[in-house]
């Protein structure tokens, strides 16, 4: 994530805050407008945010070092708890002031020339709004984001202005004040919300939108059967996270490893804002299960297991918790009949029923390889029918299968 684009956009827009405070300044003095005076302190107000944002996005760029681990990236978040306080000052102030001019009305002298500033200051401050808002959004700074808003405001401010003006030149010398009142508690309003998220930012509040995005791809990895302690922390732009996976304890620690680092690199891709995500694999043994068995018939716990995996009739698929049987249904073999390749294909349709055990008296090389690839655990059956060898399942007295039985299934 680029923070120089965001520095090179402060700047930019703080150059042109100087040229609209002093054009405001000298129509509205001019004029005598203190609907375009107060609009000159908006912008004024838009130029110290400008300086704050530009000084937080600079010193965010800093590399981390010996005292700051984590880097400078919270100096993003401080600028914007400064900004904050700042347009809540300016807005009380408006406020204040479009008070007193409801109490003490003048008329407005060289209205045509005010009308312009007005309108061209609008104009301006909407592009200006919008530019802000692109890069913010794109190296997510919520400094940018905020000073966007509040450029936008300025340019319905500006756009006031120019209706009070406008009446003013009419006799309703009122109106000045009424809308420098709207404008400042439009202010106010943008004020204590950048507060508030910037605040949260600073107490490392989780991000919500990126939490959703994270579950989302943990929960589309193969191989994770669980999670926990998923923690994510906002600093400035950028958000660091964590995780605690659950593997199967037969899964080799190379491919534990192979899923963390897989969970990371999806996050760390899908995600621009995530600068940091640490995912912790931990062994785990589930109390539930989804069991496969080949069978030769469907006569529910009595059926007869079937020698051959791949030309088995049909699968018996049992769901179990720690001690017993909770629930069993039948599927047809579709590949019992087909020449070639017969296991593969059977290992992708018990696979759709989200099995996470196989138990056979016999099995291939290729199989076992593809069952192990998808962390599906095999057993050696033993019994006379299903009831009894989910039965020693359950009990643990069957042997985990540590290679084929036979060349081909």
């Amino acid at each position: 994530m680029d923070l120089k684009k965001g520095e090179v956009a402060a700047k930019n827009a703080g150059l042109i805050s100087v040229l609209l405070v002093i054009i405001k300044l000298i129509a509205g003095s001019l004029s005598g407008s203190i609907a375009l005076i107060s609009d000159a302190m908006h912008s004024f107000a838009d130029l110290t945010v400008d300086i704050i944002s530009w000084a937080g996005l600079k010193i965010a760029q800093r590399k981390p070092d010996e005292k700051f681990h984590y880097g400078y990236y919270k100096a993003e978040s401080l600028a914007t708890l400064f900004i904050s306080f700042f347009i809540l000052y300016i807005a009380v102030n408006l406020i204040f002031e479009g008070y007193s001019r409801i109490i003490v009305v003048s008329a407005i002298t060289m209205p045509f020339i005010a009308l312009f500033i007005a309108l061209i200051s609008s104009i301006v401050s909407f592009i200006v709004s919008k530019y802000l808002r692109r890069i913010g959004e794109t190296i997510n700074s919520q400094a940018l984001i905020i000073n966007s808003k509040e450029r936008f405001l300025d340019g319905i401010s500006s756009i006031g202005v120019f209706v009070a003006i406008l009446m003013n030149s009419y006799g309703i010398y009122w109106a000045e004040g009424v809308i420098t009142i709207i404008i400042g508690a439009m202010i106010l309003k943008i004020g204590i919300l950048s507060l508030k998220d910037s605040i949260f930012s600073l107490m490392d509040i989780s991000p919500v939108e990126e939490e959703e995005k994270v579950k989302e791809i943990i929960e589309k990895v193969k191989g994770v059967d669980d999670y926990s302690d998923l923690k994510l922390r906002k600093s400035g732009p950028f958000v660091f996270g964590e995780v605690k996976i659950n593997v199967k304890k037969s899964a080799s620690i190379n491919k534990a490893h192979d899923i963390a680092e897989e969970i990371e690199s999806r996050i760390k891709t899908e995600i621009n804002s995530i600068e940091s995500f640490i995912v912790y694999a931990e062994p785990y043994k589930t109390e539930k299960n989804k069991i496969a068995i080949p069978v030769s018939n469907q006569e529910g716990l009595n059926s007869r297991i079937m020698d051959h995996f791949g030309r088995a009739d049909y699968f018996m698929f049992l769901e179990t918790d720690k001690k017993s049987i909770n629930k069993f249904y039948f599927k047809e073999n579709p590949y019992k009949k087909k020449k070639l390749r017969t296991g593969l294909d059977v290992v992708d349709f018990i696979l759709k029923e989200k099995v996470n055990i196989l138990i056979t008296k016999e099995i291939g090389e290729i199989s076992v390889n593809k069952l192990r690839d998808n962390l599906i655990d095999i057993y050696k059956a033993k019994g006379k029918n299903c009831g009894e060898i989910a039965n020693n399942f359950l009990e643990d007295r069957l042997i985990k299968m540590k290679k084929p039985t036979r060349k081909k299934d």
